[in-house]
């Protein structure tokens, strides 16, 4: 088993001081490290408390040196306790000695990794997470007020992420000199993920985005974008984060090797096929590589990109020697029926498009050997990537996008279709000059069945661009496209989104019960018109909206022609995120006061014999 590590630790938008600490070691020695395994260790200091950076990397280190002088055999939970103690009593200790009795701790949290097997150990509230595909599992404990209630359902995640409380320890390395460390175990196989981070991340991203963008990045690139996204909504924390990623290219081209010489059939055998070929890697679940052929037509030249759904090949398709791009599903997805019908639902609505500023899907008369798509293959970079590197942008810049977007959305609505998920993700701007819309894994198409979803995910939409309507649970129409677009029309002019705050759903809610903050509030440069413009799409209710594309379209060509309608002096701010009381507290205030009256009872019977 090799492991390929990423790592992040940054001081975060308004900290002063790195209080986080992070480290990776295994044996450079492949024999040594077969037995003894590898590990990895990430540590947040108390800031409520002195010297949190002292604590932070004292119980690292002491936990790596119990870990290089252990004896292989000692199991992982086992040595595991010994790494946490060692280090609970360092940080403990040295409060004692240096602090005169003052308190010292740290949170911990460390994934000791050997025989294809992960087991975390932590106290505190830095989490572990594993990540296969297009799932996302929490392997460690939050040790923090809110945690039994959310446990016992008392509360919801989503109240506890914007409570104070949140980030209230019931546990921590070093408050007393042995610590009590929670363990999970988890089975690894190639492709997988597991992700350290600290509060300062996990508590301002989901889950699902988590998934989404470790699911579809490099290593070093997904620690990037999760600290770009966690600054972005307001994180006040240290911003650290440990990725590491399960490699097993060995194992996987030699079971590659092995399906390779089995014959399909005994009436009416085959030649084998190459171990190169696309159906023996298919058959093991191992990655597409450079040099393999798909259906004896496409020759796959490159991984593109790899999201939690599918994977992207640039491939040469033989018959004319033009690159293509091929979306293939990851083998889990087809197994998931709810999945796979929407990479069907993309298929099938990419086969009815054909508009320039809209993703070309290549139709293939002939029989596939498994489920993918073929696609122009488009080179250039989404908005999202331009937008990294440089917001706002020039007015004329902006205007042009949206126009070209405008313009693929009169096409879509006019056949039908509602985009649903319309973000900087999903718009390519090609070198060429031209912009295309991709992914319509989530599209509505008139007359269609429904596609259903439980709960927010990433298919529901994303909390910087979903619409109100959305965010209520509807299904949206033509007009959520347009209040995305005007969300992503806000952020090209002034270099923000139109909501932010401490949670995803504080951004939702905002959304729900308030209006942005006017752009040339932020930006007195401008252009009165634009600023309409802009409003007019994020309006809350889709009744006064811009009702079809085509007329946002012409406003953004025609600025001077915009009638001002002083919508900036009627926004409304968004109202504080509240929990509401959850029929779990109902509950167990009724409890409360039946014992209550029940105890009065007993005394004034007492009292009264």
């Amino acid at each position: 088993m090799r492991l390929r590590y990423a790592r992040l630790t940054a001081t975060g938008p308004v900290r002063e001081h790195n209080e986080d600490w992070l480290d990776f070691w295994e044996s450079p020695d492949p024999l040594i490290r077969e037995k003894q395994g590898s590990a990895a260790l990430l540590a947040d200091g108390v800031g409520g408390f002195q010297n949190g950076e002292v604590a932070s990397k004292l119980a690292i280190e002491e936990a790596l040196a119990e870990f290089k002088a252990a004896d292989p055999a000692i199991k992982p939970p086992d040595l595991l306790r010994r790494m946490f103690n060692r280090a609970g009593v360092a940080v403990h200790d040295r409060a004692i000695k240096d602090l005169g009795g003052a308190r010292m701790a740290t949170t911990l949290v460390a994934s000791l990794f050997r025989d294809r097997t992960v087991t975390i150990a932590n106290v505190g509230d830095s989490r572990a997470y594993f990540i296969r595909q297009k799932t996302i599992k929490r392997l460690s404990t939050d040790h923090v007020a809110t945690a039994v209630q959310v446990k016992l359902r008392l509360m919801l995640e989503r109240h506890a992420m914007a409570t104070p409380q949140r980030s209230q320890l019931t546990r921590s390395v070093g408050m007393e000199a042995i610590c009590h460390p929670d363990f999970s175990t988890q089975s690894l196989q190639h492709g997988d993920f597991i992700l350290h981070c600290t509060d300062g991340l996990h508590a301002f991203v989901l889950d699902e985005e988590i998934l989404e963008i470790v699911a579809g990045h490099h290593p070093y690139d997904a620690c990037k974008q999760l600290q770009a996204l966690a600054e972005k909504r307001g994180s006040d924390d240290n911003i650290s984060l440990q990725l590491i990623e399960i490699r097993d290219w060995e194992k996987q081209l030699v079971q590659a090797a092995r399906v390779a010489t089995i014959q399909p059939t005994k009436d009416k055998p085959e030649p084998a096929k190459p171990a190169g070929s696309v159906a023996a890697v298919a058959a093991t679940g191992g990655e597409l590589t450079p040099g393999m052929v798909l259906d004896e037509r496409f020759e796959i030249t490159d991984l593109v990109a790899r999201s939690n759904m599918a994977s992207i090949y640039r491939a040469t398709d033989q018959t004319n020697g033009q690159s293509v791009a091929l979306k293939i599903p990851l083998l889990a997805l087809e197994a998931d029926v709810a999945g796979f019908e929407r990479f069907q639902r993309e298929e099938e609505i990419g086969a009815k498009l054909n508009h320039a500023g809209v993703l070309k899907v290549i139709k293939i008369e002939t029989e596939k050997s498994r489920p993918y798509l073929v696609m122009e293959f488009l080179d250039g970079e989404t908005l999202a990537a331009k937008l990294g590197r440089r917001r706002p942008l020039p007015m004329g810049e902006a205007l042009h996008y949206a126009a070209a977007i405008c313009d693929a959305l009169t096409y879509l609505h006019t056949n039908g279709i509602t985009h649903r998920d319309l973000k900087p993700q999903n718009v390519m701007l090609c070198k060429d000059g031209t912009l295309r819309l991709f992914d319509f894994g989530i599209a509505r198409m008139d007359k269609a069945r429904r596609l259903t979803f439980v709960g927010f995910t990433p298919a529901m939409g994303t909390p910087d661009y979903i619409s109100p309507e959305q965010v209520k649970g509807k299904r949206g129409d033509h007009r959520s496209d347009i209040y995305s677009l005007g969300a992503m029309l806000y952020e090209m002019v002034t270099g923000s989104t139109p909501f932010e705050g401490e949670s995803p759903y504080v951004v939702m809610n905002a959304r729900v019960t308030g209006d942005p903050v006017a752009p040339r509030k932020l930006d007195p440069e401008i252009h009165p018109a634009l600023e309409e413009v802009i409003l007019h799409a994020l309006e809350r209710d889709p009744r006064a909206r811009f009702q079809d594309a085509a007329q946002m379209k012409h406003e953004l060509e025609h600025l001077d022609d915009v009638k001002l309608t002083d919508r900036a002096l009627h926004l409304r701010s968004p109202q504080p995120w509240r929990a509401r009381l959850s029929p779990g507290w109902i509950i167990l205030a009724v409890i409360v006061l039946l014992m209550l009256s029940t105890l009065i009872d007993v005394w004034l019977v007492h009292r009264h014999h």
